[in-house]
């Protein structure tokens, strides 16, 4: 097969990057590991929030790339904080014209636009009908309307190479091992959050005790075509998921919701030991990389009190209250701090002190004097001091890792020198540079796969242009 462009990935990055590829003139082909209309992958089952570092992708440029650059801690790169920054309101006019829904949610979502039909909000995995789901199919549909080729069941194998310059993709489908012969390739099959011997090297000592928050399709497999293609990798220490109940390694039903973020970040987060170990205040996903880090992922532990676990009745867009215990999530109840930490299997003279020296730095408002250090800017510090006093055993749950293969703000692969690999090109969540830094900064998976998608197509299809 031939094509002029050949994307790697049927979730909304590759779709994306192939269906806009269609509309400027070129053809085009995705090729998905999945079979069936209902093929599983990330884009499918997300909750379909559009954002930029959690706000609008649409606000005026200078501000969007200002946002990046202070979540990150300067540590993205500028020239793809810019193409985000430049690129938001463009790409959500896009979506709208290509059969998406986005609807505003006060109370769900942190008010940002999500793609509608909207999931229920309950405890577990839900997704056929809802907006991503929807929008996958009719991306699918545009596809192949356009006489673009959607090649599922077909999982892509190496990246075929000459002279320097990406010139297709060898895969395996139902027929056997054949190429796709391609001018341009988009890698966008997705983070390396499923290849638990990578993330051993970069996020956790211990990837079988995280719990897999999302589909495990992404195996990191363009990562690896990319890297040994010549590819420079970015960032990949860090992921975007959230802290979950302990008992979600056992039971499906607590993934991907209810998370207990809010009330980790109202109150302290313990480790076997008793004692804090991370900024709480930061919020949710940089607590849940913090866990992954520990020796033991699984030892952590939220303390916190009645006047903490009523407002998780309606501080998340899934309240964990009522619906962590509902689902058979552990929730420790006692009268005492101390009673509380023999129910939880802590040291109960440590725990003891960890909660007083906590009260007494919150009462004061000196909560960035503990140690570890607590910031208060984002989320207020709650005392434990009302009973009854509760402890859930807590999980990282992992979604997509935020690092991968290095794009300058074309979405064109970079080698280590920075110099472009011709002819190839990447998107969506495989792509490192612009999530993470020293606090796990989000971005956003959405806005990664339809932006990027875009940007892709379009350089490519300027870059095939005959010269004058």
């Amino acid at each position: 097969m031939k094509v002029d462009l050949a994307a790697i990935g049927g979730g909304f990055a590759g779709l994306t990057a192939a269906v806009r590829a269609t509309e400027l003139g070129l053809t085009a082909a995705a090729i998905e590991r999945g079979a069936g209309d209902d093929y599983m992958c990330n884009s499918r089952v997300c909750t379909g929030v559009v954002h930029t570092a959690l706000a609008p992708a649409d606000d005026p440029p200078e501000i969007v790339y200002q946002r990046i650059m202070a979540a990150t801690g300067g540590t993205a790169r500028p020239d793809l904080a810019r193409t985000f920054a430049g690129n938001g309101a463009r790409t959500a006019t896009w979506l709208a014209d290509h059969g998406a829904t986005l609807e505003t949610l006060p109370r769900r979502n942190y008010g940002l636009p999500t793609l509608a039909p909207t999931r229920r909000m309950g405890a577990g995995l839900d997704w056929p009908g809802n907006g991503p789901d929807r929008l996958l199919k009719n991306l699918a549909a545009r596809l192949e309307a356009a006489g673009g080729k959607f090649l599922r069941g077909t999982e892509a194998g190496t990246l075929v190479m000459r002279d320097g310059a990406c010139r297709g993709v060898e895969i395996r489908g139902a027929n056997g091992l054949s190429t796709v012969e391609a001018r341009a390739v988009v890698i966008a099959d997705g983070g390396f959050q499923a290849d638990r011997a990578r993330l051993a090297r970069h996020v956790t000592g211990r990837p079988e005790r995280i719990r897999q928050r999302n589909t495990e399709t992404g195996r990191g497999d363009g990562l690896r075509m990319a890297e040994e293609a010549g590819a420079a990798l970015v960032g990949l220490d860090k992921f975007y998921g959230h802290v979950l109940s302990r008992d979600v390694m056992t039971n499906p039903e607590l993934w991907p919701y209810p998370q207990v973020d809010v009330i980790c970040a109202s109150g302290i987060v313990v480790g076997a030991d008793a004692r804090r170990f991370a900024d709480e205040g930061v919020g949710g996903v940089y607590m849940t990389n913090a866990i992954a880090r520990l020796d033991d992922p699984l030892s952590a532990t939220a303390i916190f009190d009645s006047t903490v676990w009523e407002q998780a009745r309606e501080a998340d867009l899934v309240p964990p209250n009522p619906l962590l215990v509902e689902a058979g999530g552990t929730l420790h109840e006692a009268g005492s701090i101390g009673e509380l930490a023999l129910r939880a299997g802590l040291d109960t003279g440590t725990l003891e002190v960890t909660v007083s020296e906590f009260n007494a730095a919150a009462k004061a408002g000196r909560t960035a004097a503990l140690a570890p250090g607590r910031t208060a800017d984002r989320y207020t510090p709650v005392p434990i001091e009302t009973p009854p006093f509760h402890a859930v055993p807590l999980a990282a749950g992992i979604t997509v890792t935020m690092g991968g293969i290095a794009v300058d703000g074309a979405a064109r692969v970079l080698r280590p020198d920075d110099a472009p690999i011709r002819g190839l090109y990447a998107a969506g969540s495989t792509v490192g540079g612009v999530e993470g830094g020293p606090e796990a900064a989000y971005t956003g998976g959405l806005i990664k796969a339809f932006l990027l998608g875009l940007v892709a197509a379009e350089t490519a299809a300027r870059e095939l242009a005959p010269a004058d």
